[in-house]
């Protein structure tokens, strides 16, 4: 028997399933909502079924459920005289590698070789195929797993009681891990500052949502524990540019909430929707970025300007007008920002210009954390320039060398003009309780 052992870094490892439905009942287009984090990793699916149920108790296979996680799925039945005994799964542990061992399998390699032979499981780590010969393959190497045959091996059911036989909707909620949504901007410069936003969907597995409402939260979500690696992925991935108009967001709790409207969500693709775009007037200074950890950084020509929307964190690609066309000149993160905030992107080095962060104090306690940290910076050109420093920090300043023109609980910004050959210092300290 020969032995073959495919080794590497990097990668994704891609598993193909069938696209699973639900099993006794039908649920209407316009009742399925699909609500995406751009903080977390996971989706969450309501979806209303009509059910036709028997008198007494019924058994309803809900085979889109299964390999999730049982304790994460609700369902509540919307009309009277049917009650829910129970959710449950069964199989081999409900995951689709244990699901399917000893079923054949087909992998494909980043390297563009097909493997295909009976899956046995894994050993050290690798997973172990038995074909024209025996096989150990690094999962990183792997494009897409697979499976051939899936009958039989996971399943998810409902037990429902009902007092009389006819049609009861239910309501189901569940999570999908691994998808989620993102914000890309582009801007342009010229006389004045065009900015485009876009909605990003990404949807990597095997599940597809046909005329869903689709809801879009910006803000951190804390989840009881960590979100679990996909188990359902596609290889290929597919775009597109449909105009949509999402509107402003609407604050709920801590958490921005936009509203997409109706979309369908395909399997195994990725999704752009332009949703934002306006033009202002900015105005060009130098900006430092400085953390909490000794640094050297470059100082960057920046532009500002005031925002007419709400921004969530993305990335920004930047562009200069130019006679001849657009030419990028740079890519930059932006924080989530308020509608009205002041804006700052970095769009080139300056060279005669040098910052550095150094920390010169350093606490940790019990849900305590304290900096003291000294920004310096050097102008070794042969003009004076504006330069906004901002620290990124968690918690509130204590004291300041210099005064900061600007502060709120995840940076501070300073103002500083530094003349040619100068070198300026700003030293402040900070503490978070949490």
């Amino acid at each position: 028997m020969n032995r073959k052992i495919i080794a590497g870094i990097g990668g994704i490892l891609v598993i193909i399933l069938a696209v699973f439905s639900f099993q006794g009942g039908k649920a209407s287009a316009a009742e399925t909502t699909v609500v995406l984090y751009n903080s977390a990793k996971i989706g969450v699916v309501e979806k209303t079924l009509e059910l036709e149920l028997k008198e007494g108790m019924n058994e309803v296979s809900l085979e889109e459920l299964a390999g999730l996680n049982i304790a994460e799925v609700t369902i509540r039945p919307l009309d009277e005289g049917v009650q829910v005994l129970g959710v449950f799964s069964r199989g081999q542990g409900g995951d689709v590698y244990s699901a399917n061992v000893g079923s054949d399998v087909e992998v494909k390699l980043r390297s563009g070789e097909t493997i295909a032979g009976k899956f046995l499981g894994f050993k050290n780590g690798k997973i172990a195929i038995e074909g024209d010969g025996y096989y150990l393959i690094n999962p990183n190497e792997v494009a897409y797993f697979k499976a051939k045959n899936l009958e039989g091996k996971a399943s998810a059911y409902a037990v429902l009681q009902a007092g009389k036989a006819g049609k009861y909707n239910v309501s189901i909620i569940y999570r999908v891990s691994n998808m989620s949504w993102e914000s890309r901007y582009k801007l342009y410069i010229g006389d004045n500052a065009k900015l485009y936003g876009y909605i990003v969907l990404n949807n990597p597995t095997a599940q597809e949502f046909k005329d869903a409402k689709v809801l879009l939260v910006a803000g951190d979500v804390q989840l009881y524990q960590n979100v679990p690696q996909p188990r359902v992925l596609y290889a290929m991935a597919e775009k597109g540019t449909d105009q949509v108009n999402v509107g402003q967001p609407e604050k709920i709790e801590a958490f921005y909430l936009y509203k997409l409207g109706v979309a369908d969500i395909n399997p195994a693709s990725t999704m752009m929707y332009p949703y934002i775009s306006f033009e202002v007037p900015f105005e060009r200074e130098y900006f430092y970025e400085s953390w909490p950890y000794s640094r050297e950084g470059p100082v960057y020509e920046s532009i500002s300007f005031k925002t007419e929307k709400v921004l969530p964190a993305g990335i920004v690609e930047i562009y200069k007008e130019t006679d001849d066309g657009s030419l990028l000149i740079g890519e930059r993160a932006i924080e989530h920002t308020p509608e009205g905030d002041t804006l700052r992107i970095g769009i080139g080095r300056d060279y005669d210009l040098k910052g550095s962060t150094v920390v010169l104090e350093e606490r940790h306690d019990d849900h305590y954390a304290y900096y003291k940290v000294k920004i310096t910076l050097e102008n070794f050109g042969k003009d004076a320039k504006t330069v906004i420093v901002r620290h990124y920090k968690w918690g509130k300043v204590l004291s300041s060398s210099i005064k900061p023109m600007d502060e709120t609980q995840n940076y501070v910004e300073f103002k500083v003009t530094v003349n040619p050959g100068e070198k300026k210092e700003i030293v402040f300290d900070y503490e978070n309780r949490y």
